[in-house]
């Protein structure tokens, strides 16, 4: 998996550059397709080692229940769960429907639109959002927030507020971030120097499908096939 530090750095420059480059798409299906062979290729290696009479290389189970890993986990390696229980547990810790490990399920998705070269990989989203910085701390609000002229706050789609260690009072004649009015008029506090207040836009590039931030999601992906990869060779003792 030693694309994931290549496909970062790519992944920022198309950011920047507003464009999906062929070098990213490149990039993406380096990551998944190196996911997918580590974690087959340890399932292969534990058959080769306790069921070394068949030619078949099997697929590492990934499935979203517990019902439909275990008859998986059979046909990929028929008997492993009944003589060698450690090693099927180990199989599946690593399972989407466990705690932690939802980003494994989306490898099968994105591998399939690898395979039929039908990548439609990546969404480009934009979130502003109005921070205001005190001295005791910040309100951060999105577009959707809405402070009233006499008082109150609306919250719509691509609202949210975050607030750590400022104050945020509503009164009949309006709302204050630290004390200094909001002017409903730009829906910023009106200038004062005990603020510093800023635009800031978060800039992303989601997967059309599963519809999930390509960033985060190869990360967590990469980890958690090392991971997976580490425990069940221990388990094994490969």
């Amino acid at each position: 998996m030693k694309a994931s530090w290549r496909f970062a750095r790519i992944y920022e420059q198309d950011l920047a550059a507003k464009h999906v480059s062929e070098e990213l798409l490149y990039a993406v299906r380096q990551v998944v397709q190196d996911c997918q062979s580590a974690l087959d290729w340890t399932a292969t290696a534990v058959k080769d080692k306790f069921y070394p009479g068949s030619t078949w290389n099997p697929y590492f189970p990934l499935q979203g229940d517990q019902a439909k890993f275990r008859e998986a986990l059979d046909k990929q390696i028929k008997g492993l769960e009944a003589d060698r229980l450690h090693i099927a547990a180990a199989f599946e810790r690593h399972q989407p429907y466990q705690s932690g490990k939802e980003a494994l399920g989306h490898l099968h998705a994105l591998r399939k639109v690898n395979t039929h070269r039908d990548f439609t990989a990546q969404t480009r989203k934009e979130r502003r959002a109005v921070r205001v910085q005190t001295g005791g701390g910040y309100v951060e609000y999105g577009q959707g927030v809405r402070f009233n002229p006499g008082g109150g706050i609306t919250i719509g789609p691509g609202g949210g507020m975050t607030i750590s260690g400022a104050g945020v009072q509503i009164g009949p004649h309006g709302t204050s971030i630290g004390g200094v009015p909001v002017d409903p008029r730009t829906q910023r506090p009106i200038p004062h120097p005990s603020q510093s207040v800023m635009q800031t836009v978060y800039v992303d590039w989601r997967f059309n499908d599963p519809n999930v931030s390509v960033l985060p999601a190869l990360t967590d992906l990469t980890a958690l096939t090392r991971s997976a990869v580490e425990d069940v060779r221990r388990e094994a003792q490969l």
